[in-house]
């Protein structure tokens, strides 16, 4: 039988994706990667997300946005293709999500959000995702954080991680969500990117710090023992992270 996938949210972009995600014994999230998950055809109604409250509104899309920035800075596996969706992704994404959250009822912009997660989507089951939603898993197996939140949680910290590394690669996205900055040296530019989506999370309502949600700071060695688990992910990240690095983050983070 043909498989009918039709999102409710504008976030995991699992409509365009062979990825399902399974929580395992001790909080420890696996990913299935299998072709039976394509979707013959992906339905996105608008519609349906217009009764979303602000709070999933938000955190599903900055989800959709960090798998629009880790595709396009994944080291494996990145390639045009992956590269144009991306970029559409967070052109779309970045530039509605606050009118989505603002404007609950506006079709255009939830048509945009849903969109632009779908061909995020399509972007990181060609160039796959990496440190953000591997810090972020814990979070989410340990803690039951929602998905798209605990990417928001890690967000800033991963990338300004990354910087030097992914330098040329955020300058270009930067262009897309500040165009005003294309003068700009690379430098500016990545960093104008990191503050951009930074600021995005806190404009879009979510509390930005892991102690607003009852994480304690002594758990940040077990969380980032549990990042390590996340290998397939980590190797995609555009510099190494080791588990002492994942500490500093994840206390940077608190």
């Amino acid at each position: 039988l043909p498989l009918v996938l039709v999102p409710p949210t504008a976030g995991t972009g699992s409509e365009a994706t062979p990825i399902s995600v399974i929580t395992c014994e001790g909080g420890v999230k696996l990913a299935v990667n299998a072709r039976p998950l394509t979707a013959d055809w992906a339905v996105l109604g608008a519609d349906l997300t217009l009764g979303l409250p602000a709070h999933v509104t938000a955190a599903t899309g900055i989800d959709a946005i960090v798998h629009a920035v880790e595709a396009f800075t994944s080291i494996r596996l990145k390639n045009p293709l992956s590269d144009a969706l991306a970029r559409e992704a967070l052109r779309l994404l970045a530039g509605n999500l606050l009118i989505a959250i603002e404007q609950p009822e506006n079709v255009d912009a939830r048509s945009a959000m849903l969109l632009g997660a779908h061909l995020a989507g399509l972007a990181f089951s060609n160039a796959p995702v990496a440190g953000v939603h591997a810090l972020a898993y814990p979070l989410g197996g340990l803690h039951h954080i929602p998905h798209g939140l605990s990417n928001a949680l890690m967000l800033r910290h991963v990338l300004t991680h990354n910087l030097e590394a992914a330098r040329e690669q955020y300058a270009e996205l930067a262009e897309i969500v500040e165009p005003e900055c294309a003068s700009e040296g690379t430098q500016a530019r990545a960093a104008r990117l990191i503050d951009h989506l930074d600021k995005l999370v806190q404009r879009s309502g979510l509390s930005p710090r892991l102690r607003d949600h009852g994480i304690a700071f002594d758990e940040a060695p077990l969380l980032a023992r549990e990042a390590m688990r996340q290998e397939r992910l980590l190797v995609n990240n555009p510099c190494g992270i080791s588990e002492s690095d994942a500490r500093r983050l994840y206390e940077a983070a608190w």
